[in-house]
């Protein structure tokens, strides 16, 4: 194989190497795919040519399953070409860089130089395997696993003919150090290499090597490939005839949001939500209160949580005892504070449809809030309804009147237009 086809090969193995703990949490999109593993996501793949996009999708992905920070592993290979300059634009923090390195095996197995203390085995027991996490967890300085994670592995590493490995170094007896193997395709992949601190220098990481390059070369691998720490792995893999064919560059960016006091600071608002009914001479429903001294439309205060279409649906049923399904909205409306009501509201109408005289028979008030009933007329010559609604409520009913025949929903401040929003004569221009 030629320098430049064993270049490609390398780097498009590695673009595809991707390792997801069995414990993770994989949240995709329809172009980002991340893996959330103790509070971290890394990115595992990604589609498309927008950066700003790809970027967004993770931190939202990663986000909405409880990671604070995601990692965007790129490479010489990585599609679109411009994610690095994206996540360094948005602040990112380098937090690795690794050296894409390969051993082409058709040369043979290098010459490592091993100490007679340093001795390797490959783990077949679950005792060893518990040897190997906990040497990893102190070498990078990480948690040990979860029991389901130590069990699933197990299940891989000891099943006959299997494709994932782990070794384990010991000097003088002692466990000291440990690294994987996977064989695919051809291809083997050193990862999880590490050695503890006190232990460095002594031979173990090349041990490791050595051990791990036999495993690959029985199986047939063409190549070896790992993806390197510049500043401690990489200088004894190059010594030991590995070759560097790109650089992959961690970035990672923590997921912004909100705090819980921040939400809690915000301004309160009362979201009320109503609709109109209409009987079959196009008049328009009013109800009057029994703890009001004014009338109002069918409906009520939104409740926590509640949307405002089903907080109309739930007034009109537990006011009227009609259980029906109500149109699009009609009208927004935003009242400041007024009187005794020291906040502003929110107010929006639905279309409540047409009342046959059945519907009006099977009309049952709500006895604890409301006395009565009338149908008014409201139009651009008769408004009925004013001096039973409020002012502002007179105003809002006769917009969502018009709103109704013009097809349109319309925005008011204290019932009425403003600049951009549909009056009467402008038809059915789309509203905001």
């Amino acid at each position: 194989m030629g320098e430049d086809e064993l270049r490609d090969e390398v780097l498009a193995a590695a673009a595809a190497w991707m390792w997801t703990p069995y414990d993770a949490i994989v949240a995709t999109s329809d172009d980002v795919t991340v893996a959330v593993h103790q509070g971290k996501g890394t990115v595992e793949r990604i589609s498309g040519d927008d950066p700003a996009r790809l970027v967004t999708q993770a931190l939202r992905l990663t986000g909405g399953n409880g990671g604070d920070a995601v990692v965007f592993p790129v490479h010489p290979a990585t599609v679109p070409a411009g994610l690095g300059d994206e996540l360094t634009r948005r602040g990112s923090e380098i937090v690795a860089e690794l050296d894409i390195s390969a051993y082409d095996l058709a040369g043979g197995l290098p010459a490592v130089d091993i100490p007679a203390d340093v001795t390797v085995e490959r783990v077949r027991t679950p005792e060893q395997l518990a040897e190997v996490y906990s040497v990893s967890a102190a070498a990078f300085g990480q948690p040990l696993p979860s029991v389901e994670f130590a069990e699933a592995e197990a299940l891989e590493l000891f099943r006959p003919q299997g494709t994932l490995f782990r070794f384990l170094a010991r000097i003088g007896g002692q466990a000291v150090g440990s690294g994987g193997l996977t064989v695919e395709d051809g291809i083997g992949k050193l990862w999880g290499g590490g050695v503890l601190a006190e232990a460095r220098g002594q031979g173990a990481y090349r041990a490791l090597l050595a051990a791990r390059l036999a495993q690959a070369a029985e199986l047939g691998a063409r190549v070896v490939i790992v993806k390197a720490r510049t500043g401690t792995s990489s200088p004894i893999l190059r010594r030991a005839g590995f070759v560097a064919y790109g650089r992959e560059v961690h970035h990672q960016l923590p997921v912004r949001r909100a705090s819980a006091e921040h939400y809690r600071s915000l301004p309160h608002k009362i979201l009320g939500s109503g609709a109109v009914f209409f009987d079959e001479s196009g008049r328009v429903l009013i109800v009057e209160p029994s703890y009001k001294d004014h009338w109002e439309i069918p409906g009520g205060v939104v409740e926590r949580n509640e949307p405002p279409l089903t907080g109309a649906h739930r007034e009109v049923l537990e006011e009227l005892g009609l259980d029906r399904r109500l149109g699009r909205l009609l009208v927004v409306d935003w009242s400041p504070p007024r009187g005794r009501r020291t906040v502003d509201l929110m107010a929006f109408v639905f279309d409540g449809g047409v009342l046959t005289q059945a519907d009006v028979e099977a009309i049952r008030l709500q006895p604890e809030e409301l006395r009565g009933y009338r149908f008014c007329r409201v139009d651009d010559e008769v408004n009925e309804a004013a001096g039973l609604l409020p002012p502002i409520l007179t105003k809002r009913v006769a917009a969502a009147v018009r709103a109704r025949a013009a097809g349109v929903t319309v925005y008011l401040e204290s019932g009425e237009p403003i600049d951009g929003t549909v009056t009467p004569s402008q038809g059915r221009a789309t509203m905001s």
